[in-house]
């Protein structure tokens, strides 16, 4: 039992370590998945039941360089499969942060088992009795926890890493050099050759600090490109609006003097009763080009009348419970992408449900304090997979779409407020909070 001690409790300081890694910018982990708490303790068993079965190993005076490499691949299948549970990233992002949490612990873990020896003669992680142990062991892990936090601090989220080629190139020309040092320095644990658990140290940590660095520069760049992407699609779609509610302006007014003159025709003694069937139909057919929704801000009424006249062609029910002066603060051109991007995307979800009388969109306003929070909410066909807080294109072409929502967020941080999604049984709810500033 005393040598399964140092094992389990050293298993604690690293599943620590890479919780401090995982949860940095992710308070509400737990509770928004709290299937991840079985993840993280399954995560800590398997980790400890490793360590402690290549300690016994080790202790039988058995090492070879054929236990070392099925321990580290096993571990590293273990960080792997953690980390994409905990994320749901792509495989390959997973491998790759699965790595550098290992060189991670790999740094630590032999400067302090160097340290011990150098000083006292003996690795007081797993020698001498149990409370001799305990502070070498909370040392480690206070040093595993502080370094995971630094290489957190130097890579983004797990959902925003992005890797490309030569990132992989560097992973590999590292992960042959970190396997012999590591096998050397498994074959000399037991004896007092404490250089090569330096070099290992010092290599790893060199290892880790420049896998953190290079997919933050990746991930840094791959940003500042959707960035640049987003702005453009932005500007495009603003320029549309703007020369839409031009269009919508100049055919109002036309509208309003066709219809006077109708009216005036049709009044006029001098045109007869054989003019006023034909004056009816006249006025019958142009009414649809009448702005008939008035919510009190004509930006929103001309953006909202002409998505509603897309939603009666594919039968969706909308209905705007909307009070257009609550939003008369938002400049008109970001009004436009609010509105057309949000109505857009609940009418392409309703579009995708084959029974038409489930198709239905619900627009709603309120406002408390300085606080104005509009609510779109729609049915769908299938319910979308949220990441990062947004729902995915559904689009083949991945790369040039899904920007609507991230345009609404991005004007929505301007008025300092957010953009949230969340799924309610068959509804999908979209909610925009924006905060009535002097100066955007």
């Amino acid at each position: 039992m005393k040598d399964l001690f140092s094992p389990f409790l050293i298993g604690i300081g690293q599943t620590a370590a890479v919780l401090v890694y995982l949860l940095c910018g992710e308070r509400d982990a737990f509770r928004e998945k709290p299937a991840r708490i079985w993840y993280t303790l399954g995560f800590y068993v398997l980790l400890s039941l490793s360590q402690a079965q290549l300690h016994v190993y080790v202790t039988r005076g058995g090492l070879g360089s054929l236990p070392t490499l099925p321990f580290l691949a096993l571990n590293w299948l273990l960080y792997t499969l953690f980390v994409f549970l905990w994320s749901g990233a792509a495989w390959g992002v997973c491998c790759y942060t699965a790595f550098t949490l290992m060189l991670a612990d790999n740094c630590i873990w032999p400067l302090v088992s160097s340290v011990s020896r150098l000083l006292w003669g003996m690795n007081f992680l797993y020698e001498g009795s149990i409370p001799t142990r305990i502070p070498f062991i909370l040392l480690l892990s206070a040093l595993e926890c502080t370094l995971a936090y630094g290489i957190r601090r130097l890579m983004p989220e797990i959902r925003k890493i992005r890797l490309s080629i030569y990132d992989v190139i560097l992973a590999v020309a590292i992960v042959i050099p970190f396997l012999y040092i590591r096998t050397i320095a498994g074959q000399s644990a037991s004896q007092d050759n404490k250089l090569v658990q330096i070099v290992m140290t010092v290599c790893c940590f060199a290892a880790v600090i420049t896998l953190a660095a290079e997919i933050g520069h990746t991930s840094t760049e791959f940003e500042k490109q959707q960035e640049e992407r987003m702005q453009s699609v932005l500007r495009q779609q603003q320029a549309m609006f703007e020369q839409k509610l031009q269009d919508a302006d100049e055919l109002n007014r036309k509208y309003h003097d066709m219809k006077n003159f109708l009216l005036y025709l049709k009044n006029n003694e001098k045109s007869g009763p054989e003019l006023e069937p034909s004056i009816e139909q006249l006025m019958k057919s142009i009414e649809p080009y009448g702005n008939n929704i008035s919510t009190g801000n004509t930006v929103v009424d001309v953006i909202l009348g002409e998505k509603m006249a897309v939603c009666s062609e594919e039968h969706i029910v909308c209905v705007p419970y909307l009070d257009g002066h609550l939003l008369d603060f938002v400049k008109p051109l970001d009004l436009c992408t609010l509105i057309g991007n949000a109505m857009d995307n609940a009418i392409e979800s309703c579009c995708r449900i084959p029974d038409r009388e489930r198709r239905y969109i619900r627009l709603h306003s309120a406002a408390k304090e300085d606080t104005v929070v509009l609510t779109v909410r729609n049915t769908f066909q299938t319910a979308p997979d949220l990441q990062n807080g947004l729902p995915g294109t559904t689009k083949d072409d991945a790369k040039n779409h899904g920007y609507g929502l991230r345009n609404m967020r991005y004007l929505a941080e301007r008025y300092d407020g957010f953009l949230s999604c969340r799924i309610e049984e068959e509804e999908f709810v979209l909610t925009v909070t924006l905060q009535r500033l002097q100066n955007v």
